[in-house]
This record gives structure tokens, C-alpha cells and sequence, in this order.
């Protein structure tokens, strides 16, 4: 109920993870109906770190195909999650210019993701 679907909504996987980000919910999870975000402006969807997890990659695929945005870590990113990277001692604001640099759409997802699941 706080967050402002006019803007940027950022959708985490667990909840602690979306307490450092601003508008931002949490699957609670890794898997949510996208239909409620129909009426977002712009939803960007932020999965763990796990390009070693089948099922992380294919609920990715699935978000990608239903054309939200989403958050593909860069390589050099070590950290599971958000939570994990506030221990490690990024600041939020490291950790959303992260998000923001690393936020994709369509096709140019695709081929990050593809690249990202294979490391």
C-alpha cells in the first residue's frame, strides 16, 4: 500500500532485500502473478544473484517474455542479494546505480541473461 505504481517499482525476491531499495515489494519468493503490475508505469524486476539456478533463469526468462524489465547482475558482482550486499558494506546508493545500470528490457535482456547464466 506505500508503494506509487506512477513510478519506478522495483519487485525483490525477499522481503529484506526490497527495505533497501526505494518503492519496492517483495515476491517473497521468486515467483509472483505479473498480471497486478499491468497497471505500473515501470516495474523492474530484481532476482538473486544465481546464475547457476535453473529455476531463477527460466522465472527470468519468464518475466522477460512478459516484458518487464529486469536486473541482470553484472559479472564481478559476488554478493546473492541485496541484504548480502549491504553486509558486505555497499551503500544504497551503490547498490541502486548498480540497478540502474544493469536494468534491461527485451531482446538486450535476453542476450545478458544467456551471457549471465552461463558465468
Amino acid at each position: 500500500d506505500r508503494v506509487d505504481p506512477t513510478e519506478t517499482t522495483y519487485i525483490t525476491e525477499g522481503p529484506l532485500d526490497s527495505l533497501f531499495l526505494d518503492n519496492a515489494v517483495a515476491m517473497a519468493g521468486s515467483d509472483i502473478d505479473k498480471t497486478f503490475f499491468d497497471d505500473f508505469s515501470n516495474v523492474v524486476f530484481i532476482y538473486d544473484n544465481e546464475p547457476r539456478n535453473k529455476e531463477i533463469v527460466n522465472r527470468m526468462s519468464k518475466v522477460i517474455e512478459q516484458e518487464f524489465n529486469i536486473v541482470v547482475w553484472p559479472n564481478d558482482m559476488r554478493h546473492k542479494d541485496i541484504n548480502d550486499m549491504i553486509v558486505a558494506g555497499l551503500t544504497k546508493q551503490e547498490i541502486s546505480d548498480s540497478i540502474s545500470t544493469n536494468t534491461y528490457s527485451k531482446l538486450s535482456a535476453l542476450t545478458k541473461l544467456n551471457y549471465w547464466k552461463k558465468i
